[in-house]
């Protein structure tokens, strides 16, 4: 699950832009991640917990709370 409000806006954005149609939405917010984050950005996922799914006793009670995705810098040469 993914509790993130960034990546909500920009499904509800791509929504908008797709006239209610979710899979082209769907589609939207992945090419965003795949085509933009992944190849210029150092994605981090802030993971959490809810009191919800831990009282449920669920197999996997992480959810996304956050994304991080600062401009990827190459590292220097020591030598």
């Amino acid at each position: 699950m993914i509790e993130d409000w960034e990546i909500g806006a920009l499904y509800w954005n791509c929504l908008r832009a797709a006239e209610s149609n979710e899979a082209i939405a769907l589609e939207k917010v992945r090419e965003k991640y795949q085509e933009e984050f992944l190849k210029e950005k150092d994605i981090h996922l802030f993971l959490g917990t809810t009191k919800e799914w831990h009282m449920r006793r669920a197999n996997n009670p992480f959810v996304i709370i956050g994304v991080f995705y600062p401009k990827q810098e190459t590292q220097i040469s020591l030598f």
